[in-house]
């Protein structure tokens, strides 16, 4: 067989129409899903509105965002062994890597909201959001901006906005619209059996089309940074390959 054919090349242009593909695809079955829950009045319909729900957990859009983050954090990776030159910005992106292996752990066992219930429990006596998660994460991600700076600012121009873009559209969704999301649903009655409620939805939703817009365009431009990447099947062994 032809070499060619055991290899799968990713070049920029092809991971955008993926992406752009997968998330169209994530979106379409989530409004069809808000469409049947709210539109028909079935909340549930045998498993599919919360398989496709992107405010649900542990469904399809749970684990399509886990695999982009966790392509995030390969490509950092990948990254940082092409980086030989400069050893900060090795280390730099080391430790991107790793953010994006704890986000991606966090898409999957939800530890932000874990660490909310224990805040509340912690803290009762204190007026915390909600979604109390919010504070710890966003001291963390000012500290990181700090530590980040100097790296940030010896980057190219063109990485420089792309990241910019990235970051802010996933931060606005993450923490701009979830805070925004607390205050809404504080309002709810006591007996929160209204949690669903459509206007709750399209929020949710919003907010987490930031975030895979904002991790889609920072993968793309890591892919685009590295010249594409190209997988390829030696001896029954999957070796990734990235190119510059």
């Amino acid at each position: 067989m032809h070499p060619d054919y055991q290899r799968l090349i990713l070049t920029p242009a092809r991971t955008a129409r993926l992406l752009t593909l997968l998330l169209v695809s994530v979106f379409f079955m989530n409004g069809l899903a808000l469409f049947v829950a709210h539109g028909l009045g079935y909340p549930v319909v045998l498993g599919f509105v919360p398989m496709f729900h992107v405010d649900f957990e542990n469904n399809v859009p749970t684990f399509v965002a886990f695999g982009l983050l966790l392509c995030s954090a390969l490509t950092c990776a990948w990254t940082r062994a092409l980086e030989s030159a400069r050893p900060r910005h090795r280390r730099t992106w080391a430790l991107l890597s790793l953010v994006f292996l704890f986000l991606a752990a966090d898409e999957l066992l939800s530890l932000h909201e874990q660490l909310g219930d224990r805040m509340h429990e912690q803290f009762a006596g204190l007026d915390l959001p909600l979604f109390a998660w919010i504070l710890p994460y966003g001291a963390a991600v000012l500290l990181a901006s700090a530590y980040l700076l100097r790296w940030f600012l010896e980057l190219d121009r063109p990485m420089q906005v792309s990241l910019l873009m990235s970051g802010g559209i996933f931060l606005f969704g993450a923490i701009g619209l979830e805070f925004l999301a607390s205050g809404l649903y504080t309002s709810l009655p006591e007996d929160r059996e209204v949690y669903r409620t459509l206007s709750i939805d399209l929020l949710a939703t919003a907010e987490e089309a930031c975030e895979f817009i904002g991790v889609s365009l920072f993968l793309y431009t890591m892919v685009k940074r590295l010249g594409g990447v190209s997988f390829r099947a030696l001896g029954g062994e999957a070796t990734v390959l990235a190119r510059q």
